[in-house]
């Protein structure tokens, strides 16, 4: 794969994300360092404990978002990206994103990945659905 457009992977999903799939397709010869942040459902947030998250999401503006950002991440330095989020229901322990990234050494991976989780926070519509073990809930965007 050399351009960034095939080097680079974005799906919205509903179901379990299997991380070792999405993973294993960014391997490569050249790449020394396979780097990948997996974000699941704590138990607590704000101070009270968690029963589940419903994920939602503006679909296709949120895709549009998540293929963007792995562009830049391949523009930036990676010699692949992958960005899945799940959507629906997520139970503790769960995992909610799967963002990685190949390249020929690990330093700068470490800082893509930041930029890049920072990047979907920000710019990509998706909202939680927090419910509470006391039986509150609370919608949360960008956290």
């Amino acid at each position: 794969m050399t351009d960034s457009q095939s080097a680079s992977v974005a799906r919205l999903i509903h179901e379990p994300i299997q991380i070792e799939k999405f993973t294993s397709g960014l391997a490569e010869p050249g790449c020394g360092a396979v780097i990948f942040f997996c974000g699941n459902v704590r138990e607590t947030n704000r101070g009270k404990t968690v029963l589940r998250i419903d994920y939602h999401a503006y679909e296709s503006m949120a895709l549009r978002q998540l293929a963007q950002i792995t562009t830049s991440l391949v523009e930036e330095g990676a010699q692949r990206a992958v960005a899945i989020h799940r959507l629906g229901t997520l139970e503790v322990g769960e995992t909610s994103i799967l963002l990685g990234v190949s390249l020929a050494h690990r330093k700068i991976g470490f800082g893509l990945l930041e930029q890049g989780m920072e990047m979907i926070k920000s710019t990509v519509p998706i909202w939680k659905h927090e419910h509470y073990q006391d039986g509150s809930v609370a919608w949360i965007e960008g956290s």
